[in-house]
């Protein structure tokens, strides 16, 4: 709003001294502000991490700020310059706007790191269970990417050692504040505060479920471990999902709709892009031809839609002879097969532009999971269980996995990818897509994953 009124009041007031400096119109001021926040989403100052490590906002706000005020006076500046007035109260004017844009995100941004301390305004966990499972949710509550949560009990079935703070209610032990006296379920976490239950066990046998039904009668949310792990880790846990919970949970929206939506706006952005990236793709087939012999383009069969094979297309950024010995291996860091070259494409991301072509043709989609070889495709599948469901959506040229997980390079990189995989086929909707499509600006920007 700071800057919409730098932008459109100022322009408009007639009483202003600056009426006619930048004279924009209301919906001129609302482009350039969509603008602000298209790039510095992009820059990664709405994510996660950005949000919880101030360090990684700081980098962040210094990179945004920059992509913001270069385009803005010259963009905007230049194009009302046309006016008597010299040009550079154009340049004073709008990089008051911009500073007070940005005054207006650091503050707000302080505030929240500052009100995160506060044990008020963050959500009261309770974890029932004991084992792995348990571990991991409060290890994952307790590190510093969850501090909006703080577990307040941790439950077990079963007698516990140990602990000052460790007291028995019946066959439960909970990790709190002491009763006067034994008391149930409910009673115990209405007198925690607590606000929701994250039942983390793999034996159910033997759980409460008439206490865990008045807990959520009583407005205490009742999570199984799985929903909490999708919710909060943005991935599937795919050692610990099943068949049925996959069967019975929210999501899996697969309508014809829906892919039919997706397809005419992939059909429409891969026009636009083909005219947009026309020139970059042509200076970098010169440059490639001009760093190493052999061809500027190559092809590879990889494994889409339902399982069928098609023909990916890049730009080479490896030797001719890569894999002269015909045995297809995983890009490692600092590989020697890649040329000067290709070590810039693959960073930025631009041998992955001919990929548009694939989009086109329909064997991909811009959004989606990673197409992998069918090579890999047969080793991973005997070792990962539910992988061949990342295979019911199109590939991708780029993914929730790419924009939330490096580069894959081994049998662990592949199922911890799954776990982002398997959490866009659950969740995929229009507002993910968007999500990831601005957050892969950050990963070009950054080169994040690039090998």
């Amino acid at each position: 709003m700071m800057a919409l009124w730098a932008f459109g009041f100022i322009g408009k007031c007639e009483s202003c001294y600056f009426d006619d400096v930048v004279d924009l119109e209301v919906y001129e001021a609302f482009l350039v502000v969509g603008a602000f926040l298209l790039i510095v989403s992009a820059a990664g100052l709405y994510n996660r991490d950005a949000f919880l490590d101030f360090r990684a906002f700081s980098q962040r706000f210094v990179l945004a700020s920059q992509m913001v005020l270069l385009p803005t006076v010259v963009v905007v500046g230049v194009l009302k310059s046309a006016a008597d007035l010299p040009f550079g109260w154009y340049i004073g004017i709008l990089t008051l706007a911009v500073l007070l844009f940005f005054s207006v995100i650091f503050a707000l941004r302080v505030l929240l790191f500052w009100s995160g301390n506060f044990d008020l305004l963050k959500r009261r966990v309770v974890i029932l269970g004991q084992g792995p499972l348990a571990d991991a949710v409060s290890s994952f509550v307790s590190k510093e990417g969850a501090s909006h949560l703080r577990c307040v009990g941790r439950l077990a079935q079963g007698r516990a050692s140990g602990g000052n703070n460790t007291i028995s209610l019946g066959n439960i032990v909970a990790r709190a504040r002491p009763f006067a006296r034994p008391a149930p379920y409910a009673r115990m976490a209405e007198s925690l505060h607590a606000e929701e239950i994250v039942v983390a066990t793999n034996d159910r046998r033997g759980l409460p479920v008439d206490e865990l039904l008045r807990c959520r009668l009583q407005g205490i949310q009742v999570t199984d471990y799985l929903s909490f792990w999708e919710r909060e880790a943005g991935q599937i846990d795919v050692d610990q999902v099943g068949a049925g919970w996959l069967a019975f949970a929210e999501g899996f929206r697969m309508s014809i709709w829906r892919r039919a939506a997706k397809r005419v706006v992939d059909i429409a952005v891969s026009i636009v892009f083909t005219v947009l990236f026309f020139p970059v793709l042509a200076i970098a087939a010169l440059a490639i031809k001009l760093d190493s012999r052999g061809s500027i383009f190559f092809s590879q069969e990889r494994v889409g839609l339902d399982g069928r094979v098609f023909k990916v297309l890049k730009l080479r950024s490896m030797r001719e002879d890569a894999e002269k010995d015909g045995v297809p291996r995983w890009a490692v860091q600092g590989d020697d097969r890649i040329t000067r070259v290709g070590r810039f494409i693959r960073t930025t991301r631009i041998d992955e532009l001919p990929q548009i072509l694939n989009v086109l043709k329909g064997d991909m989609s811009f959004i989606g999971p990673r197409p992998e070889r069918p090579f890999f495709v047969d080793q991973i599948r005997k070792e990962i269980p539910f992988y061949d469901l990342r295979h019911r959506v199109r590939p991708g040229i780029t993914g929730w996995a790419q924009v939330n997980y490096s580069y894959g390079a081994s049998m662990e990189d592949a199922k911890k990818k799954l776990a982002y995989d398997l959490y866009y086929v659950k969740n995929n909707d229009s507002l993910l897509d968007a999500a990831i499509l601005v957050q892969t600006v950050r990963v070009v920007l950054f080169g994040h994953g690039s090998r």
